[in-house]
């Protein structure tokens, strides 16, 4: 779900990929995993590549959500939240037996 996130808002490579699931959610990994994870996608059709080939040094790869890889995304953060609810209210309960 980070990755799918993260190119919601913009394509871009691995390697930018890898930094900002860092900065953006403190998701510290090595990149192997990260590319692993982005081969996974496109074969499932999340995600698509293509080769840049504009910017100085060697050509790579620019991962772009595809609008299959939207609706997961959207269809996951809907069953996190639902998840989240119940964690809440599971907690909730723990603290309130725990003070009595």
């Amino acid at each position: 779900m980070a990755i799918l996130t993260l190119l919601k808002d913009s394509d871009m490579h691995g390697s930018d990929m890898h930094r900002n699931l860092k900065a953006s959610f403190g998701i510290d990994t090595i990149k192997p995993i990260v590319y692993t994870l982005l081969r996974r996608m496109e074969k499932d059709n999340l995600v698509v590549s293509s080769w840049d080939i504009k910017s100085s040094g060697p050509a790579k790869r620019v991962y772009k959500i595809t609008e299959e890889g939207l609706e997961y995304l959207t269809e996951s953060a809907e069953g996190l939240r639902r998840m989240a609810k119940i964690l809440d209210s599971l907690l909730e309960k723990n603290s309130n037996e725990q003070r009595s």
